[in-house]
């Protein structure tokens, strides 16, 4: 192996255009990021504002096994040491699109059958045949195995990064929990590369309209928390909002029967914490009940430090019939 197999180049991509990282959240397919998040960091970086540095454990360790995950993969594909050093990011000659490469290997020409055994798994009726260079992306996760590879899980990244470098063939090799390599290997795929090109050009129509005249197209927002996240400061005045009304009431509906259910769900507990009694474990039919206790540890007095105070906005609104 070489000497540089434990070093990943990371981020190299701009923010302001969709990329492999990012074109899962600007489709609505990863219930990890939110499209809205993914385009206030666009609106920030055209006025020159950083991303924040991300610093976290799963981050962490997934640079650090990316190029080792990545030459197994392809010891197992029974190909040759990938490329994993490219220094740049690459773009679409005809879209604003852009990925970072995790590595790239030639393909041999070998038709390649899913192999359990070796954790492949071939995405056609007929295998595939490795022909040219292939793209190979690198994923560890804490996540049980999965036969059929989720879009965020770099399915997406992978067809966008075939259609910019015009690889015929690519693969994600996910290492599961530390101890599965499960590579997916898939073909080109023209309708899913469509659908990538179309959400490409919608997401730049949105980033070129601020930079024009600083006007928000936001995508449709998904969680109050977004939605306060954006807009994070409020006035006194007041709103017209008289055209969703519908929608105003199904949130107090919704509101009283989610209410109402708690309700009922506390009794029933009740009902069964005191059949239960003395005892921590019992078993209805195919239920088994567990009710637990927690143990709090002493701990010494503290002296709470000050601080600035603070605004934010709230992620719940309070709705009162008038």
């Amino acid at each position: 192996m070489k000497k540089n197999i434990k070093t990943a180049e990371g981020k190299l991509t701009p923010d302001d255009i969709a990329t492999g990282s990012t074109i899962a959240a600007i489709m609505n397919m990863n219930p990890y990021q939110d499209a809205v998040d993914i385009l206030k960091r666009a609106f920030d970086a055209t006025e020159g504002i950083p991303r924040p540095e991300l610093d976290f454990e799963a981050l962490h360790w997934g640079t650090a096994f990316e190029v080792p995950i990545l030459h197994e993969a392809c010891n197992r594909l029974g190909l040759g040491d990938p490329k994993t050093t490219f220094k740049k990011a690459f773009f679409s000659e005809h879209y604003p699109m852009a990925v970072s490469l995790d590595g790239m290997v030639a393909g041999r020409g070998k038709t390649l059958q899913t192999d359990y055994e070796k954790g492949i798994i071939v995405y056609g009726h007929e295998g595939i045949k490795l022909t040219g260079q292939g793209v190979i992306e690198a994923k560890l996760t804490s996540q049980e195995l999965e036969q059929d590879l989720p879009y965020y899980r770099g399915r997406l990244q992978l067809q966008m990064a075939m259609d910019i470098v015009d690889a015929q063939w690519g693969a994600v090799a996910v290492l599961h929990k530390g101890i599965k390599l499960m590579i997916h290997v898939f073909p080109r795929d023209v309708d899913t590369m469509a659908m990538i090109r179309d959400a490409a050009v919608d997401f730049d129509r949105r980033v070129q309209k601020y930079v024009t005249n600083q006007e928000t197209e936001w995508y449709e927002f998904k969680s109050p928390k977004s939605a306060a996240k954006i807009y994070d400061r409020a006035t006194d005045d007041e709103i017209d909002l008289s055209d969703i009304t519908q929608d105003i009431q199904y949130i107090v509906e919704n509101q009283d029967q989610i209410h109402a259910l708690q309700e009922e769900t506390d009794h029933l507990q009740a009902r069964v914490m005191a059949r239960m009694g003395d005892y921590k474990h019992a078993r209805a039919g195919h239920y088994k009940i567990v009710w637990g206790e927690r143990t709090y540890k002493p701990t010494p007095e503290k002296v709470i430090p000050a601080k600035p105070g603070n605004t934010i906005r709230l992620s719940k609104i309070k709705i009162k019939e008038i």
